[in-house]
């Protein structure tokens, strides 16, 4: 039976090849940015998780003005 779905999915490529290869770089496209957002995700949270306090760490940022100031209470 499956051997029958793949002739079946072969013939309908060739008589179709734009609407082939349409589908066939869409699902491409969207499986290689399904694979980076979750490559993304999977750094970002497990950013300083070698930490034995790791819930008590925090990030702190400070904005600089340009002119060698920084403003210490500006925090984002």
């Amino acid at each position: 039976m499956l051997k029958n779905y793949f002739k079946n999915a072969w013939r309908n490529f060739k008589k179709n090849k734009v609407f082939s290869f349409i589908n066939i770089s869409g699902l491409a496209i969207g499986m290689a940015a399904a694979i980076l957002i979750g490559l993304w995700v999977q750094n970002e949270l497990s950013y300083d998780r070698f930490y034995a306090n790791q819930n008590t760490l925090y990030k702190v940022f400070n904005r600089s003005t340009g002119t060698g100031e920084i403003n210490a209470w500006d925090i984002t």
